[in-house]
């Protein structure tokens, strides 16, 4: 008998009127986030999709309703959003809204009234944003009720990358991704119990994503979440990442850090420095893995693995960081494993 339902949501808009087209990389993120849920979260989980729409609050009010319809006291209601999020300041006050889009007509969402959606649905609520300036929206949920997951802070970007005509997510989406699926049972699950709270999950999150500061409520979250099943399908990825403080000296910044693969795997290294107005990834320096397979650099046999990147402190710039990125590549696409912000001292 079913005592406790899971409900998810997992929304995604790449298509816009106002803002720039994001396509594909928030229906993946929907779509991987639905994953994670299905995978992650006990078998009687009930998972629901959008992509690219709703365009309206009373849209998405109504798919809410829909999604979370029939949710007890006992049961948890999930919400992931993937969108643009925008800043706005009128009158001397300074807002942040949501957009809600599906390429032919918009709407702006206020956390105010996102939560007055979610306030109603009885039972324990997870909300998960990967969005730009999600902080903002984290601060409008601390009640009891809620259990929030954010990408960023209030005043920080959410990046996405893409790679050719299907490929890309968001880079948050992609650390939740492989911190469930690839990380080993102690980095994900500290205490052993099987179980994954929001406080572990975004604890293991913020080893292995630079691009932003990762964002959580409650801060001592310990109410279990996702279970860790057996079998987590990560073996295509590098896993068990462990990376050691960044050390600098005489202008040389390095960094040691060390994973496994359990099948041949081609890596490179970016180096982005930080720019005026956040990343600037047309500047990123390229660094092939020196393993070789053949006459192929950057391509790592099986095994335990361990590396060290060494690179000037100039690489820096003005603005003092850079955003260290470990990328696979699968076939011919590149995907982001993880990465870590060094601040240069």
């Amino acid at each position: 008998m079913e005592t406790h339902v899971f409900r998810c949501l997992a929304v995604g808009m790449d298509l816009f009127v106002t803002q720039e087209n994001t396509a594909p990389c928030s229906a993946n993120n929907a779509e991987r986030a639905a994953g994670l849920f299905a995978d992650f979260l006990p078998a009687y989980a009930r998972v629901t999709q959008c992509v690219n729409g709703p365009s309206s609050i009373s849209g998405l009010e109504k798919a809410i309703r829909e999604a979370f319809g029939g949710a007890g006291e006992e049961d948890t209601s999930l919400l992931y959003l993937s969108t643009h999020g925008i800043r706005w300041e009128e009158d001397g006050k300074q807002g942040t809204v949501l957009v809600l889009s599906d390429g032919k007509t918009e709407d702006l969402l206020s956390p105010e009234e996102l939560r007055a959606m979610l306030d109603p649905v009885p039972g324990k609520k997870v909300l998960i944003l990967d969005c730009c300036y999600a902080g903002a929206f984290a601060e409008a949920f601390e009640s009891e009720a809620y259990h929030v997951l954010v990408s960023c802070g209030a005043g920080e970007r959410s990046y996405f990358w893409t790679a050719g005509e299907h490929g890309g997510t968001g880079y948050f989406t992609a650390a939740m991704e492989n911190a469930l699926r690839a990380s080993d049972p102690e980095q994900i699950d500290p205490d052993g119990d099987g179980r994954i709270s929001l406080s572990e999950l975004a604890g293991r999150i913020r080893e292995i994503y630079g691009v932003a500061e990762v964002g959580f409520w409650p801060a001592e979250d310990v109410e279990p979440l996702f279970f860790l099943p057996e079998d987590r399908s990560g073996r295509e990825r590098i896993l068990g990442v462990r990376f050691d403080p960044p050390k600098t000296e005489n202008g040389q910044i390095s960094l040691s850090f060390r994973f496994r693969t359990e099948q041949k795997t081609k890596l490179e290294y970016r180096l982005v420095p930080a720019g005026e107005a956040g990343w600037d990834f047309e500047k990123a320096v390229h660094l092939p893995d020196r393993e070789r397979a053949g006459r192929t650099r950057g391509l790592l046999a099986p095994g335990e693995k361990e590396r060290m990147l060494r690179f000037s402190a100039a690489i820096a710039g003005e603005h003092g960081e850079v955003l260290v990125q470990v990328i696979a590549w699968r076939g011919q696409e590149p995907v982001p494993e993880c990465s870590r912000r060094i601040r240069r001292e």
